[in-house]
């Protein structure tokens, strides 16, 4: 999956989604700032976080 960060990233958390997957999204309601991004499992989701907030907006990172 490519992702390229946003200039307002908020507040990342992993969250339970309605499906029952787990999924890394931010406190931001509206588009283009909104993020989810699906992960296998906690540790994943916090490896997720910690590459975007490493990352500069605009700039861009492949998950798998």
């Amino acid at each position: 999956m490519k992702f390229t960060r946003p200039k307002i990233i908020g507040t990342l958390k992993i969250e339970k989604m309605m499906a029952g997957n787990l999924a890394v999204i931010n406190d931001i309601k509206n588009a283009p700032n909104k993020i989810i991004i699906q992960c296998r499992s906690k540790e994943h989701g916090e490896e997720i976080i910690n590459k975007i907030k490493e990352l500069k907006p605009g700039e861009t990172v492949y998950f798998s």
